[in-house]
């Protein structure tokens, strides 16, 4: 690829003290200037890039050295999907940074990062990662593995292959990393998959449109916080959590997708607050997975509009504060959906909530084995204008007072707790 350069003309001033000043020509670009590099090159001081790299047989570039920055300049990095390939890949650099450019057509990550503590990755576009992957091979537009506090900032990776699993961000084993205003979307898995990273950051992504789900964080990532994330459209769940302590989870949009927008299981001391599920089949669901899901704090969430509930509690889900959520207008895709259900569950406290208008029942309590379903606590809870009976309630739920139901049908509004 030539390299443009821009000239700029001449030019006459004014006339200044009675003499003609002539305007000294500058470069527009005052960047430094750019370096030739071939695939496969290993860099050792800082590069940015004077060509494009096209149809490379084996990895684009390597990384070989601490501290240096990778500029592509706009210049793109493509290969050929051979076994083990990468766009860049770094083994055991730290402080590296990669920006400004398009990676294509790579078998096993865009970039690698392995050992690689505290580098970044922005400003890039990466696509088509992973094409012909078979059972067993996992591929990544971003792989940050074994490298901490590392950052990937407002990149752009489009893995719409045919492929058994090509993710957009891999965080694994990469505490404190931050994954910020990324777009991940139409990949063949995962838009993002985090694992044992504690304190990582998922900030203001948006993930749609991925075969699996958008973001799945799993095991270990205790202190996580996902934040002002879009995820839509994905063929199985918005956002997946689990197996994890002290997670803050709040004002995200989970629209659209074909099971939950959130889902999270053996989630334990978390806050889930201000998030916002419409279009999905399930708005949010907590359950208790293999350990138990307690302590959580599930606060001021919108799940109105799912196809089938809105807010769900399931199987082992104990133990928590539901508090002030609305939960309206549930039900569409099967007419039996219901607000806020609470099955096999025990201890939990549900204050405040608002359900109203939904296809089957407003608040639920059901059991799935005699007295799997006692000591859950109401109170204040608002439930109207629902297909069926405003809150019902079996046999050991705890009414708090002061709930609240009218135009339920069938009547009477409540049945296991006294409505007003």
């Amino acid at each position: 690829m030539s390299v443009r350069t821009k000239f700029l003309t001449w030019s006459v001033s004014t006339t200044v003290l009675g003499l003609t000043a002539w305007v000294i020509p500058v470069a527009a670009d005052a960047s430094p200037a750019g370096t030739v590099v071939t695939c496969g090159q290993t860099l050792t001081s800082t590069t940015r890039l004077a060509n494009d790299l096209v149809n490379c047989a084996g990895n684009g570039l390597v990384i070989g050295a601490d501290n240096i920055t990778v500029d592509l300049a706009g210049h793109s990095i493509s290969g050929l999907s051979a076994a083990g390939s990468e766009g860049i890949a770094d083994d055991g650099h730290g402080g590296v940074h990669i920006q400004n450019g398009t990676i294509t057509n790579f078998f096993l990550n865009g970039v690698g990062l392995r050992g690689a503590p505290q580098s970044s990755v922005c400003n890039l576009t990466i696509r088509k990662i992973g094409a012909g992957g078979v059972e067993g091979d996992a591929s990544a537009g971003v792989l940050v593995k074994d490298s901490p506090r590392t950052t990937v900032l407002s990149n752009t990776v489009v893995n719409d292959v045919s492929a058994f699993q090509s993710d957009g961000v891999d965080v694994l084993f990469s505490g404190r990393t931050l994954v910020s205003d990324n777009r991940l979307v139409n990949s063949a898995w995962d838009g993002m998959f985090v694992y044992q990273s504690p304190v990582t950051r998922v900030l203001g992504n948006t993930l749609d449109g991925n075969q699996n789900h958008g973001i799945e964080v799993n095991f270990g990532s205790d202190g996580i916080t996902l934040e002002g994330n879009h995820a839509g459209g994905n063929g199985a769940s918005g956002l997946v959590v689990g197996a994890l302590t002290d997670a803050r989870i709040a004002s995200n949009t989970l629209t659209g997708n074909r099971d939950t927008g959130l889902f999270m299981f053996d989630l334990i001391g978390s806050k889930i607050t201000e998030n916002r599920a419409a279009g999905n089949g399930v708005g949010i669901q907590i359950d208790g997975g293999q350990n138990g899901s307690h302590g959580n704090r599930i606060v001021d969430n919108n799940t109105s509009r799912n196809l089938y509930f809105g807010l769900l509690l399931t199987n082992g889900a104990s133990n928590n504060s539901v508090f002030e959520n609305v939960s309206n207008a549930n039900g569409s895709g099967s007419g039996d959906g219901a607000g806020i259900v609470l099955f096999a569950v025990t201890g939990n406290n549900v204050r405040g909530n608002v359900a109203n208008r939904n296809a089957n029942v407003g608040i639920g309590v059901f059991e799935g084995q005699p007295s799997d379903a006692a000591g859950n606590a109401l109170a204040d809870n608002t439930a109207n204008s629902n297909g069926a009976h405003g809150i019902v309630a079996v046999a050991g739920t705890v009414d708090s007072g002061s709930n609240k139901a009218q135009g339920n049908t069938p009547l009477p509004n409540c049945l296991g707790v006294v409505c007003a």
